[in-house]
């Protein structure tokens, strides 16, 4: 595992039935034959043979209504992608996107 997590950030994954699950220290791997591929650097024993190694998740693409870089875990305001999109003046006071 590497030391250097500079490339990991917390990935926020919001579904299309309303669910969201937060990867803290993940990468997105890319998107492929319509899933989308995220790693976790947190290692596990996912084996039961005390090697700890990243976990890789692979999220159908239909499933999936956003992909947010998250500054920290605890709220969509803190996400990345709604700050942008508030300093563009984009977003709504309800959260919703200003769409043109």
């Amino acid at each position: 595992m590497p030391d250097d997590t500079s490339a990991f950030s917390t990935i926020s994954v919001r579904r299309t039935d309303g669910a969201r699950e937060v990867h803290p220290l993940a990468r997105i791997l890319g998107i492929r034959d319509g899933f989308v591929f995220l790693e976790d650097q947190l290692a596990t024993d996912r084996s039961g043979s005390g090697i700890r190694t990243p976990q890789t998740h692979m999220i159908p693409l239909a499933d999936v209504s956003a992909v947010d870089v998250e500054t920290g875990a605890e709220s969509d305001e803190d996400s990345e992608t709604s700050v942008a999109l508030e300093a563009a003046g984009l977003l709504h006071l309800d959260g919703t996107v200003y769409v043109r």
